[in-house]
């Protein structure tokens, strides 16, 4: 039995994410994880039309998509699961991180 924490993350792949003002996001494309012990958890989900080029690794092929396509970096704090059917955000839009290359490490230390 799954706990109440617990979510299937293939049922999450492909849900609209709505912001707090009911607009649509972008999709859920691609989800980042950590082992935590004898678990996998969550840390961000991807989200919008540049994740899924991300996620189909089609990136390094130089396929891009014109335009205002966009795609974020969904901290698992960001995204209200309670109706997994249904994921909003629990923050504003411009709180997000944009998806435009690899991932900066921002606990690094200045030399």
């Amino acid at each position: 039995m799954a706990e109440k924490n617990e979510l299937r993350a293939e049922l999450l792949l492909g849900r609209k994410v709505r912001s707090i003002h009911g607009h649509v996001v972008g999709r859920i494309e691609e989800m980042r994880a950590e082992r935590e012990h004898d678990y996998w958890v969550v840390t961000e989900f991807h989200v919008g039309p540049t994740a899924l080029i991300e996620r189909l690794a089609v990136r390094h092929f130089g396929i891009t998509l014109p335009g205002r396509a966009h795609g974020y970096r969904v901290r698992w704090n960001q995204l209200d699961l309670c109706n997994p059917r249904h994921p909003r955000l629990t923050c504003h839009l411009e709180e997000l991180e944009r998806l435009s290359g690899p991932r900066r490490n921002r606990h690094r230390r200045a030399a």
